[in-house]
Parts: structure tokens; sequence; C-alpha cells
């Protein structure tokens, strides 16, 4: 079975390679000129993943989300990214990515679920690739899911509270971003 990080890299895999399709750039301008920060990826790796939860939670249940300050966070990914930056595939930064090109090892039926639910999202909103990652964050603070829990973290004091996998699938999947 895949793991978290597993799925998180062939997200930003599958995401880098349809923004270098729809673009028409090369993988070096690419890699020149992004904006997929870690803030960016982690808010378009939440949306990849729950999109579609409501018909197949496989992908969510492999996932853990969590409630924090700038939205929900998938917290094995995060932790991973803090402590390592270069993944074989690519290279994180605040500012960009650096991607390898490198196809991500993956169970196919679990890559196939990935690329449809990149598929089904960005045939709802087209312009979330090309969206920031401040707007991203505002687009997430929509979701009941995360206002619910991110109040019960902050009525205990803390910034941080697990958001239950029900909460996503039940939530309404807010992903216009004529909302923000």
């Amino acid at each position: 079975m895949a793991n978290s990080t597993e799925i998180f890299k062939n997200v930003v895999y599958h995401l880098s390679n349809r923004y270098i399709e729809q673009t028409k750039i090369t993988l070096d301008q690419f890699n020149e000129n992004n904006d997929f920060t870690i803030l960016k990826l982690i808010k378009l790796h939440f949306f990849v993943i729950v999109i579609n939860s409501e018909k197949d939670r496989e992908l969510l249940d492999i996932n853990e989300f969590w409630a924090m300050p700038y939205g929900p966070v998938e917290t094995n990914i995060y932790s991973q990214i803090r402590r390592e930056k270069n993944f074989t595939e690519f290279i994180l930064s605040n500012e960009k990515l650096y991607f390898s090109n490198n196809k991500p090892n993956i169970n196919t039926l679990i890559e196939n679920k990935i690329i449809d639910s990149i598929n089904l999202l960005l045939e709802l909103e087209p312009r979330l690739l090309f969206t920031d990652a401040g707007t991203l964050v505002e687009l997430t603070h929509k979701w009941n899911c995360w206002r619910k829990n991110y109040s019960l973290a902050r009525a205990r004091n803390s910034y941080s509270s697990i958001i239950p996998k029900e909460d996503i699938i039940n939530d309404i999947k807010v992903v216009n971003l004529d909302l923000v």
C-alpha cells in the first residue's frame, strides 16, 4: 500500500507535468520560473486528495490532515519537508520547485486515482494550477471542515487539530476561485 509521501511525490509529479503541458514550456523553463512553493504544493495536495473523497476515499484514508493556521495540512508530509526538502524527484523551496521529471514509484491503481482527482479538480477550476499560495490558503479557509476544527484547536489554545475524515468527505468541496 502507498504511503502519504509516495502520494505527495506523485501529486507533485503530475501537477508539474500538467503545468508544463498547459504552458507549453520546457522543463528548464519550468525550473527557472515557477511558483510551486512548499505552501502552494501543500494546498494543491489537499485539494487533489479530497476532491473526490465522497465517491472514493482511498487517497484520503492514506493521508491525515490537520487544521492549521494556513489551512489543512497533511502533517506527515509537512514534517518530512521540514526535515528534508530534497526528494529524489524534486527539490522544494519557499520560492519554487526544482523538478527532475523522474517519475516516482507508486501502485498503478493509486496513481490512476491521483490522475483522476487532478483531472476532476482542474475540470472544476482550471485556474487552480496557476493560482498563488496565498489565494489557495484563502480558498481552504472556506472549507467548513477546516473552520470547525481550527476553531476547536483555538478554543484549546492550540494551533492545530486533526480533521476527521468524515468532516472532509461531507464538506462542500469549495474550489471556485471566484469565492475568494
